[in-house]
């Protein structure tokens, strides 16, 4: 109950933050803060050479090993830990892929030369998992693979399937867990699961992305459903065991809950009878369902691990990722954050929610000052950059062309092969 009461207070709060730095983003102003970086670390030494195991987790922290990753929460810090049972910090890039080797692309000669290249250079910088919409079929087949993740649609498939027995509910910002059908069609969607259920370079599996899960309101929309369509039995159940008709704050907070709730467990049995083996990653929470306290409760019953895409922040607000772990007892991982330059001469405000900052130093900056961030968070485990190739916009940490964008680059190298030490030097200051 004292998590609940707090987690309103705070989220209410982050609401009204949120607003400023939105503003702040439309006006594309260049670095407005100042960055954080390891040369202003007093007593922190780097590290000259940091011992990685296998799949890159740090062999200086040993501990149950299962032989595929897991977290576990250890002296007051969660982490990630790896197939060996070493401590492990997810440093990803999502849609590690080409016009060559897709999300989708079986290997073959031809990509599989792509995939050890872009592997070794990613590698080489420090990074140690590819994200989401990253060619994992390709990846996984090499000699040397790295860590990878899947992603699944869930919803947005079976959202076609839906349409053929309930063609007139289309309601925004509504999912369907509720559903007869919907259980069935998990158990259908993810038996590919089993494929690569015993992959210990699988880190997990993301159901989705970016699902509509506003709490204001929720209740009337589902309630605006036809009467005989299971998202409106559901909502007008629920209604009827509150004893009201009209829904308060609170409804709409319980209601949310149990959405996620039905959504996260039918999925999570899904993934248990053809995946047991590898972790729930969950449905890259973010915009306003970030300020909903029942996404995480509710989430962290059925998730390994609560992945955020985290924008609209320079800094990273420590209460809050605390708050989001302490709500739904799980680790937090940013799934998705960048800064776009203009010196790209690609635009900057017309695509995607990043920053938009002057220079490519900008972005490298900005990317040493919230991983510091992070790694200060006891219950971060990781981050993953969106993305690997410029497209629309300057979201790459390489161009167009293929090449990297030199100062995130060399940045990012510095940052990533010296985060354990920097996790180890937090640890002691806490």
């Amino acid at each position: 109950m004292i998590y609940r009461i707090l987690g309103y207070l705070f989220f209410w709060v982050s609401i009204a933050y949120s607003q400023d730095y939105v503003e702040i983003l439309k006006k594309n102003k260049p670095v407005r803060e100042e960055c954080n970086s390891l040369k202003m670390l007093e007593g922190f030494k780097p590290s000259q050479e940091t011992s990685l195991g296998r799949y890159g987790g740090w062999t200086k922290k040993k501990y149950r090993a299962t032989g595929f990753f897991h977290t576990s929460y250890i002296k007051d810090h969660w982490w990630i830990i790896d197939p060996e049972g070493y401590a492990f910090i997810s440093m990803g890039i999502n849609s590690v892929n080409s016009s060559i080797a897709g999300p989708d692309s079986p290997p073959t000669p031809g990509n599989r030369a792509w995939g050890e290249k872009v592997v070794g250079d990613l590698k080489a910088q420090g990074f140690n998992t590819a994200g989401s919409w990253s060619a994992a079929r390709v990846i996984s087949a090499l000699d040397q693979p790295m860590p990878y993740c899947l992603r699944w649609n869930v919803f947005t498939s079976y959202r076609n399937e839906r349409k053929k027995k309930y063609p007139s509910t289309e309601e925004p910002m509504v999912i369907s867990p509720f559903d007869p059908e919907f259980g069935e069609f998990c158990n259908r969607h993810l038996a590919k699961a089993k494929a690569t259920s015993q992959d210990p370079w699988l880190l997990g599996h993301f159901s989705d992305n970016e699902l509509s899960l506003q709490e204001k309101g929720i209740v009337q929309r589902y309630l605006n459903h036809p009467p005989d369509d299971p998202n409106h039995i559901a909502a007008h159940k629920f209604m009827n065991a509150q004893g009201r008709k009209k829904p308060t704050r609170e409804d709409n907070h319980q209601f949310l809950k149990l959405v996620v709730e039905t959504h996260y467990r039918k999925i999570h049995d899904a993934l248990e009878a053809h995946d047991p083996n590898h972790m729930f990653l969950g449905t890259r929470f973010h915009g306003r369902a970030l300020d909903s306290p029942a996404i995480f409760e509710a989430a962290g019953k059925y998730a390994d691990i609560i992945s955020v895409n985290y924008y609209h922040r320079w800094t990273p607000e420590q209460d809050r990722i605390t708050q989001w772990s302490e709500l739904a007892n799980k680790p937090i991982l940013i799934t998705e954050w960048y800064a776009m330059a203009e010196d790209s001469g690609l635009p900057v405000n017309q695509f995607g929610a990043g920053f938009a900052v002057k220079t490519q130093k900008d972005r490298a900056k900005f990317y040493e000052h919230f991983t510091l961030g992070l790694l200060k968070n006891k219950s971060c485990v990781g981050w993953h950059w969106f993305k690997y190739q410029d497209g629309r916009n300057n979201a790459g940490v390489i161009d167009e062309q293929g090449q990297p964008h030199k100062a995130l680059w060399d940045k990012m190298k510095n940052l990533n092969t010296q985060a354990y030490p920097l996790k180890e030097f937090f640890e002691i200051q806490q």
